[in-house]
């Protein structure tokens, strides 16, 4: 069953110089459409620029299009009225890539991975401790960790903490805007294993946008490459991704370098 469907989505930003706003606008995204089935994985890829990260923020209904719809469950983001956007935004989640800017400095991780719980969840201050204490242990971390604050984390357990916080309110899909970009490989690699076992446990959908083929290809059942604000290549099975002649995919394959220097020619994925 398809749980998010993207229709000929069109956004731009008005051009501006340091005198004068023009009055053309900027298309960033021209016609995307895309779906995403329940309990699987999309992984969206393309290059700085190429509008992923614009149309994820369509998508979790942060900017409206300039044209096109985004159906979520069914439902028109930009079309419901407040009560049912208030359940749609329960079952839509976002782990962006900063894991630090996405937290308050101020806040215990108690306390960020409760507040979702506050806005929409009736707990007593004991029943929630105890809920988020559970979504500690299942990213990875101590409940004992909840009285810490954000700078007493590595950035590795600091996004875990922004992934509980994405799973407290059991959402159909998450959108991961780069949420593994800023690691290194040790903690990607630890990031993506949870991930993928989150997705298991509760039936999740992702939108995993990323420049990382590998990562996304780690993760991923679909992979869709934007190019110039449009999906340029989509590939239902990822295994097709290889095989694709399009000039966008072949160039992103012969960017791909070896881990090691001896070795900088393109590798295979598979």
């Amino acid at each position: 069953m398809t749980l998010l469907q993207v229709n000929e989505v069109t956004h731009a930003y008005a051009s501006s110089s340091l005198f004068r706003r023009s009055k053309r606008d900027t298309n960033i995204l021209s016609g995307v459409s895309l779906r995403i089935e329940e309990g699987t994985c999309l992984g969206l890829l393309g290059a700085s620029g190429a509008g992923k990260s614009t149309l994820g923020r369509v998508i979790l209904g942060l900017e409206k299009p300039k044209q096109g719809q985004v159906l979520f469950q069914g439902h028109d983001l930009y079309a419901v009225d407040s009560k049912i956007r208030r359940q749609l935004r329960r079952d839509l989640q976002v782990v962006f890539q900063d894991c630090y800017s996405s937290v308050n400095p101020r806040m215990t991780a108690e306390q960020i991975i409760g507040e979702p719980l506050g806005n929409y969840e009736s707990l007593s201050p004991q029943e929630q401790k105890r809920a988020v204490g559970e979504l500690l242990e299942r990213v990875g971390l101590s409940a004992k960790d909840g009285g810490k604050y954000p700078h007493q984390f590595s950035g590795g357990q600091l996004q875990r903490i922004n992934i509980a916080r994405a799973i407290a309110l059991k959402p159909k899909m998450i959108v991961l805007d780069e949420a593994v970009s800023s690691l290194d490989m040790v903690h990607q690699t630890n990031i993506l294993r949870l991930l993928s076992d989150l997705r298991s446990a509760f039936g999740l959908s992702y939108l995993f946008i990323t420049h990382d083929i590998k990562a996304a290809y780690t993760i991923a059942d679909a992979l869709a490459v934007m190019e110039k604000g449009q999906v340029a290549e989509y590939c239902e099975r990822k295994e097709q991704f290889l095989l694709s002649p399009h000039p966008a995919v072949r160039s992103l394959l012969g960017s791909m370098l070896s881990e090691h220097p001896r070795y900088r020619s393109r590798e295979r994925l598979s």
